[in-house]
């Protein structure tokens, strides 16, 4: 994947609202909004059971939660190596956790909005790494 890709990926994600029922998305509207707080993606399994559009705002609601706590964790050790480096690692660390809560921050913003409008937009780069629910 080059560049150009990515880029494309990250303003343009992709859109698979195509590939469910209209009926199904706005009866579930409002319960895709929850799945989009990661802590909350099981609730389309529980209050619209049987409804595909559910099953995806759970797994991109899931996804989001899996890969947060995997960066945040791995930005506490990284942190906690660079904390070694005077005053440099200090700031390295300090803008990666930034870049990391931005990035969890877009990612939720982009689930919200597109739960908001009815619409099925995977996450970007990463949107495609699992489906615990089918």
């Amino acid at each position: 994947m080059n560049s150009d890709d990515i880029i494309q990926q990250i303003f343009h994600p992709e859109d698979e609202t195509d590939y469910f029922d209209p009926a199904d998305m706005q009866s579930n509207k409002a319960v895709a909004v929850f799945a989009s707080i990661p802590i909350l993606f099981w609730l389309p399994l529980i209050a619209s059971q049987g409804s595909s559009y559910g099953k995806f705002c759970a797994n991109q609601g899931l996804l989001l939660l899996v890969v947060n706590v995997a960066l945040n964790v791995a930005h506490g050790i990284l942190g906690t190596v660079l904390s070694f480096i005077p005053v440099i690692g200090g700031i390295v660390a300090g803008l990666l956790g930034l870049l990391v809560g931005a990035a969890g921050f877009a990612a939720f913003l982009l689930l919200l909005i597109s739960a908001c409008q009815g619409r099925a937009r995977r996450i970007p780069l990463i949107g495609r790494l699992f489906e615990a629910f089918r």
